[in-house]
Formats: structure tokens, C-alpha cells, sequence
């Protein structure tokens, strides 16, 4: 009798070790790219883990349960490093360029991004712009008295790369490669210790609109005459077998929300009023039209 008792207490003891080991997750490891980079990234306050691409990346996720997806926080140059390196990591909110398609492979797109502008201070827009609201890159580029911020290894789009490239303009420009570039430039624009951004203007809208933060300059956005009103952005994987699998992956579901306007709305909800309704008219041209119940 003690020896059944025995052997029950060890059968049960077997159980509840069995039930607290966890089990081994032998999916494929797939690695985002995160960038702490509002309103695309948001990783503090009450929009924690709200922002676009978050929101992308949470339904992608969804969508592809045969991974294990674990997400990495980094700057811009350390991912398009790891991409080139062939690593199994993907980027989920980039922009297409020659240059990174030689090894990258970039999914089909499920948003535009409206185009970088130049942003400036509006005390400025009044002395030096208005009533002009689009300008030549060269041209502004070209003010020497003008101190601009940039991004280190950041894409600008292949046309003003080149333009950037040339020159002096690095030279002359103050240069971050912080994990939290972007902010950093849009608060030293605010503050007056440099004059200029390239950026998307959804950020200001994010600083005023969702922190609310004091603001000591209201910004304008210039837009840039040579850039179109919008471009797609994509899913980007590296260029190997292993991103071929991911890729096709998210294209289904892409496949599946281009059409949707919950898809559309996903992106409007950032926009403001001046450029919402040719973003609305740019999806069904550019993406796909838009079914309608």
C-alpha cells in the first residue's frame, strides 16, 4: 500500500514539473526591425505601441503564426547593416531605393507615406518663404546661412541623397545617428539651434497633437518641388532564401487589406486636413481601390 502511495505522490509530481517546464518553440525566428520614431514607432507614453507601423507589424504578426516574432530596437544604419549582411531580420516600414534593392527584397505596398518636406520654424516661413509653399531642393540646400539637421545613414530618397552627397552640405550640417535622431532634430529646430529639417510632416503632428508639449516655434512644412506628393512604403527582408519565404507571407496578407478602407484609414488618421484628401485620391491610384460595403 505505501508503495502505490509512493508511486501515485511521484506520478503526480512528474505532472506539475511537466506542466511548469515550458515547452520548446521550434518555429522559425523571425526579427523586426523597432525604431523609437513617432508617429511610425511610438515607444513612451499613452500611444505606447500605437504607432503606424506599429500597428502593421501587430497585424502582420497576427497573420503569420508559423514564426516566433520577437522585435529589436535599433538605429536605421544598424538595420540596413544587419539587411545587407543576409541576417534573418526584416524592416517593416522602408522606402525603396536602388541602391538597398541590390540586397533587399521589399514586399508589395500596403500604405503611401506622404513625401519628406522641409521644416521650418514659422517666425521663418514669414521671413523667407511666404507666401511660397514649395521649393526647389537645390535652392534651399544652397542657403549657406540656414543651419540643417540631419540623420546619420538615414535614406532621404535617392534624389536628395545625391543632392546631400554633394558638396559641402554634410560639412555644414549637424549630424545625429542617436537611436532617437528624428525627435532630437525636431526639438533643436523648436529651440532655434538649427533652422532646418528634412521630415515627414506627420511628426509635428504627433508632438503637438498626441504629447502636447509646450511649443516654443510653430513649424511649417515646405514642401519640396522635386518629390512626389507620396510614395509607398514596404515590408523589407534580406535578399536570401529565408526573406524570399517572408516576403511572400506578407504579400498574401497585403493581398487581403489593400482594399480595405480600414487599410486606408490606418494612415489617415496621421494626416492633416490640407493633405488627407489627395492622400485618400493617391491610395485607390496607387495601391488599390477601395471596396466598399
Amino acid at each position: 500500500m505505501r508503495w502505490l502511495l509512493a508511486m501515485g505522490m511521484f506520478v503526480v509530481a512528474l505532472s506539475c514539473l511537466a506542466q511548469e517546464t515550458p515547452v520548446a518553440d521550434d518555429r522559425p525566428l523571425l526579427r523586426w526591425i523597432v525604431m523609437p520614431y513617432p508617429p511610425l514607432h511610438i515607444s513612451e507614453g499613452p500611444m505606447a505601441g500605437k504607432g503606424i507601423a506599429d500597428t502593421y507589424l501587430d497585424l502582420v504578426i497576427a497573420a503569420m503564426p508559423q514564426y516566433r516574432h520577437v522585435r529589436e530596437e535599433m538605429t536605421p544604419a544598424r538595420a540596413w547593416q544587419l539587411i545587407r549582411a543576409g541576417e534573418n531580420i526584416c524592416h517593416p516600414a522602408a522606402l525603396y531605393t536602388p541602391e538597398r534593392a541590390k540586397y533587399t527584397l521589399f514586399s508589395d505596398s500596403p500604405a503611401l507615406f506622404p513625401s519628406l518636406a522641409f521644416m521650418v520654424r514659422l517666425d521663418d516661413y514669414q521671413a523667407l518663404f511666404a507666401p511660397q509653399m514649395t521649393i526647389a531642393a537645390a535652392d534651399m540646400l544652397a542657403r549657406t546661412n540656414m543651419r540643417l539637421g540631419l540623420v546619420a545613414d538615414r535614406s532621404y530618397y535617392v534624389f536628395l541623397d545625391n543632392l546631400l552627397s554633394a558638396g559641402d552640405v554634410y560639412q555644414r550640417a549637424t549630424v545625429l545617428s542617436s537611436l532617437h535622431g528624428p525627435l532630437s532634430l525636431y526639438r533643436m529646430l523648436q529651440s532655434g539651434r538649427i533652422d532646418y529639417i528634412i521630415e515627414y510632416p506627420w511628426i509635428n503632428r504627433y508632438m503637438v497633437d498626441t504629447i502636447q508639449s509646450p511649443e516654443e516655434h510653430e513649424l511649417v512644412a515646405l514642401s519640396i518641388k522635386e518629390l512626389p506628393q507620396f510614395a509607398k512604403g514596404a515590408m523589407a527582408c534580406p535578399k536570401t532564401p529565408w526573406g524570399e519565404t517572408v516576403v511572400a507571407a506578407v504579400n498574401r496578407w497585403v493581398a487581403e487589406q489593400k482594399n480595405t478602407e480600414t487599410n486606408r484609414q490606418r494612415m489617415a488618421v496621421w494626416l492633416d486636413r490640407n493633405t488627407l484628401p489627395r492622400y485618400m485620391k493617391a491610395y485607390e491610384e496607387m495601391i488599390a481601390p477601395v471596396t466598399r460595403p
